[in-house]
């Protein structure tokens, strides 16, 4: 009986092994393009460095997997520190042991406004199992979504559920919304346009910017605001996507850009390469505001532990949550240039108490 326990323990443990290998790929391609990217923009590891990171990875984040993300933050920096937490360490480590098994809920857009009950979601109708659903609730045709899409709005977006990083959007006139076939898209919600502040706007002409609010909430605390990032989009994106996007990572006391913006593939930008605006000495209009708001939501959902919210703001300060995301929020490039963000709050020991550790 015992040996056939140590069996299934064994085999347990292996799979657990086999999937985080499967996990960390995506993660080790990523970063190894990060750092090429990085060196011909001359930011390299030196050796030294590069032996940091791994007894690092390996003694305090229980894994040499984890190193590669640590290697591309020490290339930007010029120098190791410690506290830097990995992407792929964020994921199959601290979001788990933060939100628990309900940690993808955020990825059912047809559910967000109901569950974090705020009208600065922009949702204007459901269309779930089969079935128009008004935003009260009740049942609905789709002559009465037409009605409520296009009665304000010259276009409207539909985003399907599990959407993200701009795929799984589409943007609806009259006439889209005339042709497309529903049924054939799943369960989704139709969002109401936009109008972004005027100093967004100008940096994102036609892409409505996001402000990702990275807010974690501890056992007796109120939710703090640990890492922010902006997301601009390039001038005749009807919206934005991770691959045609710039990020500028925001300094939390003030709400100023970093001096740089990142491309996707890691080519670093001092100015806008559309309209030649430096970044440095750039501010979010009424950052703290929202920042206070998306903290307040947070707390009035205490369910998770970390949260990034996706949101934009206008010329009178209202703000708009377009995402919140409960699983594995983005951390990379905010990270690499102006952090650690998480360095007090004892993560790098999180992995002692997971399923076979970090392995």
């Amino acid at each position: 009986m015992m040996l056939t326990q140590q069996l299934k323990n064994a085999f347990r443990k292996y799979r657990k092994n086999r999937w985080n290998r499967l996990y960390d790929i995506p993660h080790h391609f990523k970063a190894d393009q990060a750092l090429k990217s990085l060196a011909s923009q001359r930011k390299t590891i030196s050796p030294g460095q590069e032996s940091q990171c791994l007894d690092y990875a390996n003694s305090v984040l229980g894994s040499k997997a984890f190193s590669p993300w640590l290697k591309v933050y020490t290339a930007f920096q010029g120098e190791f520190k410690e506290g830097w937490i990995p992407d792929n360490y964020i994921g199959r480590i601290v979001s788990p042991a933060m939100n628990g098994p309900w940690r993808g809920i955020g990825q059912f857009k047809t559910l967000s406004r109901r569950l974090v009950n705020s009208p600065s979601i922009p949702d204007l109708a459901y269309f779930i199992k089969g079935s128009w659903v008004s935003l009260e609730g009740e049942p609905v045709n789709l002559k009465q979504v037409k009605e409520i899409c296009f009665q304000d709005f010259s276009h409207v977006f539909l985003k399907m559920d599990f959407s993200q990083q701009g795929n799984g959007i589409i943007k609806l006139d009259k006439s889209k919304f005339d042709g497309l076939d529903f049924s054939s898209l799943g369960d989704f919600v139709l969002q109401k346009p936009i109008k972004q502040h005027s100093f967004l706007e100008e940096i994102s002409p036609g892409s409505v910017a996001t402000l990702r609010v990275t807010t974690v909430k501890l056992a007796g605390n109120s939710a703090v605001n640990r890492l922010s990032g902006l997301r601009i989009g390039s001038k005749g994106e009807e919206f934005i996507t991770s691959k045609n996007s710039l990020r500028i990572p925001i300094f939390l006391k003030t709400g100023d850009f970093f001096e740089s913006a990142l491309k996707s593939d890691w080519s670093i930008l001092s100015s806008h390469p559309e309209t030649g605006e430096k970044f440095k000495g750039l501010t979010f209009p009424h950052f703290h505001k929202v920042v206070r708001y998306c903290e307040m939501l947070h707390d009035q959902f205490p369910h998770f532990q970390l949260i990034a919210w996706d949101v934009s703001v206008d010329d009178l300060g209202e703000v708009f949550i377009m995402e919140w995301n409960t699983d594995e929020p983005g951390i990379i490039y905010s990270e690499a240039t102006i952090g650690p963000h998480f360095r007090d709050l004892g993560w790098e020991n999180l992995w002692k108490k997971a399923p076979n550790g970090a392995l």
